[in-house]
């Protein structure tokens, strides 16, 4: 049985970062079709998605908007706001445990990362 490759585009991968930045960063209501900002918390975390669907996936910016309902500028505002809270060990740290899960689980399923 052959399995899927998967493309960098594919909606599997968002799925998968938001579900694992929503683990990670304790926002169990942050998803994809979420059509409304939220809290601060959720917006951070779904600024988190964003920039990992760029860096972990080459996911380009009018892709990550559209699989978002956002703008292309608001993309390129969280890459940006995740950039800068780098500098924070904590949350880097953090950041780093989800971008090797991610990098590890998507090799398993033949995953472009």
């Amino acid at each position: 049985m052959r399995t899927k490759k998967f493309r960098p585009d594919d909606p599997a991968f968002a799925r998968l970062t938001v579900a694992a930045v929503s683990l990670e960063f304790g926002t169990p209501e942050l998803s994809l079709d979420l059509r409304r900002k939220g809290t601060k918390q959720i917006a951070f975390s779904r600024q988190v998605a964003m920039y990992l669907l760029q860096t972990v996936f080459d996911m380009t910016i009018s892709r990550t908007a559209e699989l978002f309902s956002r703008d292309r500028s608001t993309v390129t505002h969280a890459l940006k706001v995740i950039e800068d809270s780098r500098e924070d060990e904590v949350f880097n740290r953090k950041l780093i445990k989800v971008e090797d899960f991610l990098l590890t689980s998507s090799s398993l399923f033949g995953g472009a990362a």
